[in-house]
């Protein structure tokens, strides 16, 4: 609340006040009825007078009235001046510039039509900080009414996309119909930031390969992926229905995930079993991809990890979320390096 609207209420309780009390002391009203009198006055509803209201009384009403009106009508205008300023902002995304230039680590989304809002949607319930682009006033308009930041223009454009802090983010996720619009934007994001997670959409099998050339990380069929999902229903529900949960219900706050061992890690060179990764964290390891791309899935308690090997990861997410902090900062390293060397003092040779 900025200062000029506290003072604004100020004198309306001012006015209040002095009309309580000019009731009472100048007509000699009851109190509970000089707040009633007061009340209606100011409201302009219209009862009658209060009784034997003398020529003082009278004036003291008249002014009451031109000061409680002009002062009511001043303030209606300044909130509804606010209601529109506030919406005005919203609908052409004043300060979100500022915004965006404070972002960092995000993520970008190039379209807003069905399978961008949906994505939107998700990055937002999931806490990850996003910018989306989109054309379309409409839509725009409908993004930031939701809570959506947003950047209005053309995602093939370096402008458009510098705007949105694609130096600064960690990903890219292009969503745009046009699949020619698609490739283009890959390939200028890519030039623009070679960092860059790069996930798009395709509309078909055919795209996929030149995507990838593009510079892609990840393609996404969603037709395909919606075939899959509908094959795995009939022929094996109850995976379905657990894969459903964990990631579309979030009924049991299931996540999977992933880790990525620093080379200064502790658990550099001990064994997946010698670690606290499922004691103490109670996540489980379902595969390891090396740095040179090789996957082993469902790894032996035996295997040692080694530097730059990125953990498929499956469990609650506070729990995993808790484990990439510890691993990230070195929390508790010493204590746990210690414990697994008791453990392994205590192993039977």
């Amino acid at each position: 609340m900025d200062k000029r609207t506290r003072i604004l209420l100020v004198i309306l309780l001012g006015v209040l006040a002095g009309g309580f009390l000019g009731m009472h002391f100048i007509i000699g009203l009851p109190w509970g009825e000089s707040l009633y009198y007061t009340v209606i006055t100011l409201s302009t509803v219209g009862y009658e007078s209060p009784r034997h209201l003398g020529a003082a009384g009278q004036l003291f009403i008249v002014c009451l009235i031109l000061t409680g009106l002009g002062t009511a009508g001043y303030i209606i205008g300044h909130f509804s001046q606010l209601l529109l300023g506030e919406k005005l902002a919203l609908i052409l995304g004043k300060g979100g510039d500022r915004k965006v230039k404070d972002l960092s680590s995000h993520w970008i989304i190039c379209g807003l039509g069905r399978y961008g809002m949906e994505v939107a949607a998700l990055l937002l319930k999931e806490e990850v900080p996003f910018v989306a682009i989109e054309m379309s006033e409409e839509k725009v308009s409908e993004a930031r009414e939701k809570g959506f930041l947003v950047v209005q223009g053309d995602a093939t454009e370096e402008e458009v996309l510098s705007r949105s802090g694609i130096e600064r983010s960690e990903g890219l996720i292009v969503a745009l119909d046009d699949q020619a619009d698609v490739v283009y934007t890959t390939l200028t994001a890519r030039h623009l930031n070679p960092a860059l997670r790069i996930v798009v959409r395709a509309s078909d099998n055919q795209a996929v390969s030149t995507l990838y050339r593009a510079g892609a990380d990840k393609v996404v069929n969603p037709v395909l992926a919606g075939a899959s999902s509908m094959v795995r229903a009939s022929l094996q529900p109850t995976v379905a229905d657990f894969l459903e949960l964990v990631n579309i219900s979030r009924k049991l706050d299931l996540d999977f995930g992933t880790l990525t061992v620093h080379p200064e890690s502790y658990m550099v060179g001990h064994s997946l079993s010698r670690t606290s990764i499922r004691s103490d964290y109670d996540t489980t390891v379902i595969a390891v991809i090396k740095a040179d791309g090789t996957i082993y899935y469902n790894p032996q308690g035996t295997y040692i990890i080694e530097a730059q090997d990125q953990l498929i990861i499956f469990g609650e997410r506070n729990n995993m979320a808790k484990l990439r902090e510890d691993v990230s900062c070195g929390i508790c390293t010493e204590t746990i390096e210690t414990d697994i060397a008791t453990a392994e003092d205590k192993t039977p040779s």
